[in-house]
């Protein structure tokens, strides 16, 4: 194997789906690749999203239905650039084995990418897995660490010929956690195998396995969180409850071929499903409120089971027309169609009360709820986009794209249900300018659109689509030791349900809408190939401009967005020693900060702000690479916000942990 480029920087993302450096590019897009993963030595998506400005990253164990924020508004996880059911966060496999790198689209990207029940409005975070390599390769992982933390990686890279590579990554993983009693099992397993038809056409096939099981953590009350006695790391129901399992399949073909030296296709298809079956027992405090530091705590399931196709067929054609630019035009076709069925249990009669000040816990799951309410949901998309990058001179680019979506959506849940097809067009227009052959500035104008699901309820109307809109501003820093974007953004999102009054519990009302705006920075300074440092920091303000119902309360408009720090940042500077004595070793430090959030929009309870600092260190001699890692370095005790059933729960921050690995290239 040759050396390895030791950078942080990149210069493009698959995301934004042509070849076009990211400095022409007028959006804020961030990529994490594999050398600041593995120099940071990241145990899960959480780890790593960290490093980006403005982003809100779901929790470890927090995966099921709980969507990450960019700039204060719902993402979505992408799995190498199409849609896994975008209503859901299940998707997110922890395990960071089989990443290769990370992407992260702000704002509303409507234009390229949708499905399921269409793009995300704050953003979206594509992950880019494992795919063959031309130079046989094998890479074997031991993990260990704090919370009895125990792991096995592998990563398989074998060509067959010089036309047929396999690959093949996975992990095996399993701990305990902050929390008492929580534990986590994952399994995930990634194969795939490129081959080179002919010079002009490559076929790419991956698959995708992957599958977590955990003991369901519903939060800690933040009205017992700071009572003398009250364990921060109690666990919130019976220990005893079955496993949360969540199980996803995906296998992806690609195959590109060019037509000519200036027209190339690329057609994809995905099939994925997902498998999820949630047990918790929990609090339920809009109707058992907490007396002291006790609360009755009842039980409930959610078994959900979805299928999803997705096929997406795009032309690229780089035209020079002389005096009237140079032409980088995509035209594209998606079709995805996603079944959707659930089904959810609460037992409304407790199973006893749980006292959080008690270092006993007695609670007893009993028998697993039965399934009272069924939802079978279809929905179906069918979009023609198409997009211009235009080189205008030496130093303008100019963006001009747009979508044309059909969406489908049908919905049963018990007697009510919609049936409704919608047409929608969303434009994208950008312009940059070269200031000098490193610094650049943009701006930026989207729109997206999504379906809105499982819209129900007596006085409920037929549901109309979601609607985004995004602005942007910036400078984009490329070519030198520095390198990354400044931002001012703009976010509107309207048409959002929320609860209906005179329904509380399953009704809902389209009356809602939220703004976001702010500032933030990602940089990352790179002298020399010894020193790395990243920096990133976001302001975010983050409101709903209506009244807010939930549960038969109403909350005034102008409450901050549930989860989203009003301000947040990060410093993360890494050292390599190339010559003398200690060459092959590096180390790192970081620092990240987060103001206080509100834990719903009701605006009650807020998150404490807290400030913790991590660090690294690994050592590569031969085939050998030893790596070090401390979280929460000076072991500060925090809460963070958690999301479950929209109520005022919280988690605490991770205590101060130590991970080590050991790996051996073959």
């Amino acid at each position: 194997m040759g050396e390895r480029l030791q950078t942080y920087a990149a210069d493009n993302a698959s995301v934004i789906k042509a070849d076009i450096d990211l400095a022409d590019w007028p959006q804020s897009v961030q990529v994490l690749n594999s050398t600041l993963i593995e120099e940071q030595n990241a145990q899960t998506l959480t780890d790593v999203l960290t490093n980006v400005s403005s982003v809100v990253a779901s929790q470890d164990q927090e995966q099921v239905l709980v969507n990450p924020f960019i700039r204060g508004l719902e993402s979505e996880i992408y799995l190498d650039g199409l849609i896994a059911y975008g209503d859901t966060a299940v998707i997110d496999p922890s395990s960071l084995a089989v990443v290769e790198r990370i992407e992260v689209a702000k704002g509303a990207n409507s234009v390229l990418y949708g499905g399921g029940t269409g793009a995300p409005t704050g953003g979206l975070i594509n992950l880019v897995t494992k795919s063959p390599l031309p130079d046989s390769h094998y890479e074997f992982v031991l993990k260990g660490g704090s919370h009895s933390t125990r792991a096995i990686q592998a990563d398989l890279n074998q060509p067959v010929s010089d036309a047929l590579l396999l690959r093949l990554a996975g992990e095996w993983y399993e701990s305990d956690d902050t929390i008492d009693a929580v534990e986590v099992k994952r399994r995930t397993i990634n194969p795939s195998a490129g081959w080179d038809i002919s010079a002009s056409t490559r076929l790419l096939v991956r698959g995708f396995y992957n599958q977590i099981e955990q003991l369901e953590y519903t939060g800690l009350p933040a009205q017992v969180a700071d009572i003398a006695g009250v364990r921060p790391d109690q666990f919130s129901g019976a220990v005893n409850a079955p496993f949360t399992e969540i199980e996803n399949k995906a296998l992806h073909i690609s195959l590109d071929h060019s037509l000519s030296d200036d027209l190339s296709m690329t057609l994809q298809a995905r099939y994925f499903a997902n498998r999820f079956d949630e047990f918790s027992s929990f609090p339920f405090l809009s109707f058992f409120p907490i007396a002291g530091t006790s609360a009755p705590i009842i039980r409930g399931r959610l078994p959900v089971d979805t299928d999803e196709i997705t096929l997406d067929a795009a032309f690229q054609y780089n035209m020079d027309l002389g005096a009237r630019g140079v032409h980088a035009l995509l035209v594209g076709v998606t079709w995805d169609n996603t079944e959707y069925e659930a089904g959810s249990g609460f037992d409304f009669t407790p199973i006893g009360v749980l006292d959080y000040a008690s270092p006993a816990n007695t609670l007893d799951f009993g028998t697993v709820p039965a399934i009272n309410q069924m939802v079978e949901n279809e929905y179906q998309t069918l979009a023609v986009y198409v997009q211009d990058h235009i080189t205008i001179a030496a130093n303008w680019r100019l963006l001009l794209s747009g979508r044309y979506s059909r969406y489908s959506l049908d919905e049963v849940l018990g007697g009510t249900g919609a049936d409704e097809t919608y047409s929608e067009f969303d434009p994208r227009i950008g312009l940059t300018y070269k200031l000098s052959d490193t610094l650049s500035i943009f701006a930026g104008y989207a729109t997206g659109s999504r379906v809105v699901p499982f819209f129900t309820g007596v006085n409920s109307r037929p549901p109309v689509p979601e609607e985004s809109e995004s602005y942007e501003l910036g400078l984009k820093f490329a070519g030198g030791t520095l390198s990354g974007t400044l931002a001012l953004f703009r976010l509107e999102r309207d048409h959002i349900p929320q609860t209906d009054l005179t329904d509380p519990f399953f009704g809902s009302v389209q009356n809602g809408r939220q703004k976001s705006e702010g500032a933030e920075l990602d940089l990352i300074w790179e002298p020399n190939p010894d020193i790395s440092v990243l920096a990133s920091a976001a302001y975010v303000d983050a409101v709903n401009q209506t009244d807010i119902a939930s549960f038969g309360t109403l909350f005034p408009a102008g409450n901050e967005l549930s989860r989203v720090p009003r301000r947040s940042a990060r410093l993360a500077g890494r050292y390599r020693f190339s010559a003398g004595v200690l060459r092959g070793l590096g180390v790192g430090i970081g620092m990240t900060y987060a103001d206080e959030a509100p834990l719903t929009d009701a605006n009650v309870f807020y998150s404490d702000p807290y400030t913790v600092f991590d660090l690294q260190a690994d050592y590569r001699i031969n085939r050998f690479n030893l790596r070090l890692n401390v979280v929460n370095l000076t072991d500060k005790e925090y809460f963070k916000p958690w999301q479950y059933l929209l109520q005022e729960v919280v988690r605490q921050g991770q205590e101060r942990s130590v991970y080590f690995s050991v790996g051996v290239e073959i």
